[in-house]
């Protein structure tokens, strides 16, 4: 524990006896005759109303649940919010910036299905850059680390490829870009980044000797009272670095399996 919190802790449990000691002291010189004892019970009675009045601003300026982060069990039951701060920047008319970093972009196909499709099938038009950085499946390290997330990785690298070309008009139209840059280290935590104002992270956790990404997720701002610009910026530290290892990096060869979460036809577009 730190020193501070270790001495306000201390001053909190010794102002704890002494207030019960100043009424008690209060009570029993009730009973007391002299002018000495007024002037004591008088003298305790102004101590135990200013300790009381310091723990009732203690109770006031105490963080609300609102003041930290809100957290979310994983990634399905942050999704609503997610969802609904997405649409909301989208609605603002202004452009829309999403950062989604992640292992093996496991969720990315929620958020094509949930989001993407239905405003891309709108004919309202809003420029928005998407920006996905995920873990590099040819990386030879991968396979120490979590051998299920190279395939998956695969796959969905190659689904959101399919994603743009089929829906490359729409796209188009609507002035969105939608890229993905891979990194080669190895992941302690992803998250997703909406107009650099609001962040829904999580870490990875070791589970078996697997390193896995089904975690509790939080929810920081930038304009929060609990660290949220800290954690933006330090967010938006690793996507740069993401960004400039991807130029040295050779795109995935197609997974064997072939595409995980994109299924579409003509009809569904129409």
């Amino acid at each position: 524990m730190k020193p501070g919190r270790r001495l306000f802790r201390n001053y909190s449990d010794f102002r704890k006896i002494l207030v019960y000691l100043l009424f008690l002291l209060s009570v029993v010189l009730v009973v007391l005759p002299g002018p000495i004892a007024q002037l004591v019970q008088i003298g305790a009675i102004i101590l135990l109303g200013w300790f009381i009045l310091q723990i009732l601003f203690e109770i006031l300026n105490r963080p609300t649940v609102f003041e930290r982060p809100q957290q979310f069990e994983n990634f399905y039951y942050a999704w609503p919010n997610i969802k609904e701060y997405i649409i909301n920047a989208f609605k603002k008319g202004s452009p829309c910036t999403i950062c989604w970093l992640d292992s093996s972009l496991e969720h990315a196909f929620i958020l094509i299905n949930d989001v993407f499709k239905p405003i891309l099938q709108e004919n309202s038009k809003c420029p928005m850059k998407i920006e996905f950085a995920m873990l590099d499946p040819n990386w030879p390290e991968i396979d120490k680390i979590n051998p299920f997330w190279i395939s998956l990785g695969k796959s969905n690298y190659e689904s959101l490829g399919v994603f743009r070309d089929v829906y490359q008009e729409q796209i188009q139209n609507h002035e969105w870009s939608i890229d993905v840059s891979l990194y080669r280290f190895l992941p302690n935590f992803q998250g997703i980044l909406i107009n650099s104002e609001h962040l829904f992270t999580s870490s990875c956790k070791w589970n078996n000797d697997i390193l896995t990404n089904d975690s509790f997720y939080e929810l920081y701002h930038a304009d929060d009272r609990f660290g949220g610009k800290e954690k933006i910026e330090q967010f938006k530290s690793w996507f740069e670095h993401c960004r400039k290892e991807s130029q040295n990096l050779a795109q995935p060869k197609p997974a064997s399996q072939g595409v995980t979460f994109y299924i579409t036809n003509e009809n569904e577009k129409k």
